[in-house]
């Protein structure tokens, strides 16, 4: 299973939202990922590694990863984080194509809202866009967190 990007709630009471774009490989080092399309990522590891370098006894990572964010505040649109991501790889089509032969390629979008209301429209061009450069969606949700027992209510 890919390794995962966690991102978390900025402010409570808040909406917010996040994008990434995940390409993950067990014969592709992110290195060599950066190389090939010509993109500095936000955060990159190699197969091999340590999950947690600080802990030796830490498990080691199955996969090389590499992940590039949107750029976009937490504050942004969820449809504004796909586009960002979409303009960032789009001259890059034919290199994530043959990227896709040994590699995951994901759009790694998170959503969050603290009073649980919250959704957004990601136009069928866009998404078109998505599917064209042949990136999977993976959305990750993060309902209210539920009170901590004991604790007063808000």
């Amino acid at each position: 299973m890919p390794e995962r990007s966690t991102t978390h709630s900025p402010l409570p009471d808040t909406k917010w939202s996040a994008g990434s774009i995940r390409i993950t490989s067990r014969t592709v080092r992110a290195d060599e990922i950066s190389a090939r399309l010509g993109i500095v990522p936000d955060e990159q590891y190699e197969q091999g590694s340590l999950s947690s370098p600080r802990n030796p006894g830490s498990r080691r990572r199955e996969t090389s990863v590499w992940i590039r964010r949107s750029g976009l505040g937490n504050d942004s649109g969820l449809e504004e984080h796909v586009a960002a991501l979409v303009r960032l790889v789009n001259g890059r089509r034919e290199e994530l194509t043959r990227l896709s032969v040994d590699c995951d390629l994901e759009l790694c979008l998170g959503f969050g809202s603290e009073n649980g209301q919250g959704g957004c429209v990601l136009p069928a061009p866009l998404l078109t866009e998505v599917a064209g450069l042949g990136l999977d969606v993976v959305l990750d949700l993060y309902p209210p967190t539920a009170p901590t027992p004991g604790a007063a209510p808000r």
